[in-house]
């Protein structure tokens, strides 16, 4: 297996601001750590964690991965997510590969944690989109190859343009674990209505009205 390094990018403590017309601000909080945590249960269940990395720059963040068994590479400041994998890639002295994971997958598994990384031991770059395929949810890349990342709008198909003009392998994967994030009311609802059983299935149950 080719060395592997994951990256977890995580915003500022209460960036969550588009769950504010339904949860406060401590309720914000308490859900970006019951996310984290589950991605990185995820990240543990599939014999990874000892090659996680969250990049932040907040510092109960850092001290929740510390605590769970991760690594950190601290930021200076929160520059977006664009800015967090730059400094994830240049703290480990660019890794041959990189999985990043965003921390606000509630329905993650390690199945599906497992199936990127394998897809990256045939193909250069491996993506799963966001369910409307704007977003980049998972990413899988050797950094060394100078593939311009595009964590903005239309982030999935700015990857895949961009990894098809440099010759590149691509994979595209689409899995309800992978595709699901977090980010509004609407999210918060259907989360709610998973069949899923964990913490933050449990949290949009007890707080969503």
């Amino acid at each position: 297996m080719k060395p592997l390094a994951v990256l977890v990018p995580v915003k500022s403590s209460g960036a969550k601001s588009r769950l504010s017309p339904v949860l406060s601000r401590v309720e914000r909080q308490e859900l970006e750590s019951l996310l984290l945590s589950g991605v990185l249960g995820a990240i543990r269940e599939a014999g990874l964690l000892s090659a996680t990395y969250v990049v932040s720059s907040d510092p109960e963040i850092l001290q929740l991965a510390t605590r769970t068994g991760a690594s950190i590479v601290r930021e200076a400041r929160d520059e977006g997510v664009n800015a967090a994998v730059e400094a994830g890639v240049s703290a480990l002295d660019s890794p041959p590969r990189v999985l990043v994971l965003p921390s606000d997958l509630p329905l993650l598994l390690a199945s599906q944690v497992k199936h990127m990384v394998a897809l990256g031991e045939m193909l250069q770059v491996v993506i799963a989109p966001s369910t409307s395929f704007n977003g980049t949810n998972a990413l899988v890349f050797p950094p060394k190859v100078g593939l311009p990342l595009s964590y903005d709008n239309d982030s999935f198909w700015n990857h895949l343009r961009a990894s098809a003009r440099k010759g590149l392998s691509v994979g595209v994967v689409s899995k309800p674990g992978l595709t699901f994030d977090l980010d509004s009311p609407e999210d918060l609802r259907k989360l709610a209505r998973a069949r899923s059983e964990n913490s933050a299935v449990a949290f949009a149950r007890r707080t969503i009205k």
